[in-house]
């Protein structure tokens, strides 16, 4: 068997990432990926993992498919000008959206935020979080804690 494991080395994973603030430090992005027919991410940044939210119009590109299970292509919506929130099934280009993914750059956020928290405010719906591009590179074991 040949290869490199990709936990801790290339990225970080939250599963279930919904109402959960993370630290973004570390990686220098972060996909969110989110599910439901309903889905309604709202994107807010903040200092600290108790801090207060504040929205953030960080969401430009928005992938989407109507499947959450690997048979159907991906799509692709630019949004302009960039917003904090959509909804799957009402948002113009998103209505038969159950499976969407954006990506937002640890670059991007202002200072001195470091936390990203999504909010699903409908539902149902699951927000799972891959950070990407880790820096620095750890064993798993010994990666930092996000929410916390």
């Amino acid at each position: 068997m040949s290869g490199m494991e990709t936990l801790g080395r290339l990225a970080n994973v939250i599963p279930i990432a919904a109402g959960k603030p993370f630290k973004m430090r570390g990686a220098s992005c972060a996909m969110i990926v989110v599910t439901g027919a309903a889905a309604q991410p709202t994107l807010n940044e903040r200092s600290s993992f108790g801090g207060a939210d504040t929205p953030v119009a960080l969401i430009r590109n928005v992938y989407w498919t109507t499947v959450t299970d690997g048979t159907a292509a991906w799509n692709k919506l630019i949004i302009s000008p960039t917003v904090s929130t959509y909804t799957h099934g009402t948002t113009t280009g998103l209505t038969t959206a159950v499976t969407s993914v954006f990506h937002v750059f640890t670059s991007e956020l202002s200072d001195p935020n470091t936390y990203l928290n999504v909010v699903s405010t409908a539902g149902p719906a699951l927000v799972a979080v891959v950070l990407g591009d880790l820096t620095p590179q750890r064993a798993p074991a010994n990666l930092e804690v996000l929410g916390a």
